[in-house]
């Protein structure tokens, strides 16, 4: 089969490798239809977080069509339209007995621990496939990963209708904050970022303000939502020591402040403003199963406006050129890579 492989920091090639096998008698080959490129494949490419190490077939945001099953495998059959939940867990430590499988010490992600789905095929667990319905493109489906992510960072706090939230960074997964949190119903919501074109996208999905901190300072603009005493939820989306800096400045005293983003090893932060305000910080990390399942109903119903977000597509082909025009052009939200018209 084709598949997009990193062979070495900043540098992709389109390379022959064979095709995956059917191994256990859960598994299930799935052609792959389309799959999203996350950020932190970005960051792979470039090497920015050391977790994605060549050589390596990135890409964990998938959606296809299932080609053939394992001998114990009967919930899914041949031509099934699925969306692929990207983590492996070995479903029997404490951590998964109770729930909590992304704490499992023996998981795997597909695209940085294991190869992933920027390829023709990807063999997979039956029990990381969930069915999709035929009314809803591969292109939306292989959204469900981020819209989780999402939903995961907006569960961790304590939201109140009458509460403000601020959202730092308005790529895919700020964006999908903005979305969920509009549907739990806040009504006063901020949206920063130094793209003008993600900050128009974050109005139209109903963004009260938007900031751009490289023309304003963002903790007097937010004001005029917020009020003097700042923000009630602060959303981090970037990942960087600047907007974790941000994101407590922003927070009112016993605000909450959740962290998303996971850019950089350390960051320098006020951690006296921190204490004495009684800030407190809430790190999400991935999702809940769920999580995953509440995800996909969302998009299955609309509720999430896939259309907006996805404002690139490419065929497997383009990879090669493609991540450095990602780089180059931060006006591009969400990129999918596609194998037939969605």
């Amino acid at each position: 089969m084709r598949a997009l492989v990193l062979t070495a920091i900043r540098e992709l090639q389109i390379l022959d490798v064979p095709t995956p096998k059917i191994v256990g008698p859960d598994d299930v080959l799935v052609r792959i239809r389309a799959c999203g490129i996350c950020g932190s494949d970005l960051h792979g490419y470039t090497g920015q977080s050391g977790r994605r190490r060549p050589p390596l077939i990135m890409g964990h945001e998938a959606a296809g069509e299932v080609v053939e099953v394992g001998p114990a495998v009967t919930a899914f059959h041949p031509g099934d339209h699925v969306t692929i939940q990207p983590w492996t867990y070995c479903g029997v430590c404490a951590a998964c007995m109770d729930g909590k499988h992304l704490w499992c010490p023996h998981r795997s992600l597909m695209g940085m621990n294991i190869p992933g789905a920027f390829a023709e095929y990807l063999v997979c667990p039956a029990v990381n496939l969930f069915l999709i319905p035929a009314s809803l493109p591969f292109e939306h489906a292989s959204l469900t990963e981020a819209v989780a992510v999402a939903l995961h960072a907006v569960t961790r706090a304590s939201l109140k209708p009458y509460e403000t939230a601020a959202i730092i960074g308005a790529g895919t997964i700020g964006l999908l904050v903005l979305a969920v949190v509009r549907l739990m119903g806040l009504r006063r919501l901020i949206a920063i970022d130094l793209d003008a074109h993600r900050l128009a996208v974050a109005r139209d999905l109903g963004a009260d303000m938007t900031v751009n901190p490289s023309i304003e300072n963002v903790v007097e603009a937010t004001q005029a939502v917020a009020g003097d005493t700042g923000v009630d939820h602060v959303f981090e989306a970037v990942g960087v020591s600047a907007t974790f800096r941000s994101s407590i400045e922003l927070a009112r005293r016993g605000g909450e402040v959740i962290w998303i983003g996971n850019n950089e090893h350390y960051a320098e932060i006020d951690v006296q403003s921190i204490v004495t305000r009684e800030i407190s910080i809430l790190p999400s990390y991935a999702f809940t199963l769920a999580e995953f399942a509440r995800a996909l109903e969302l998009l299955a119903g609309q509720s999430i406006p896939a259309r907006q977000l996805i404002t690139r597509h490419a065929s497997l082909e383009e990879g090669p050129c493609l991540f450095e025009e990602l780089l180059q052009h931060p006006e591009i939200i969400k990129c999918v890579f596609r194998s037939t018209p969605c």
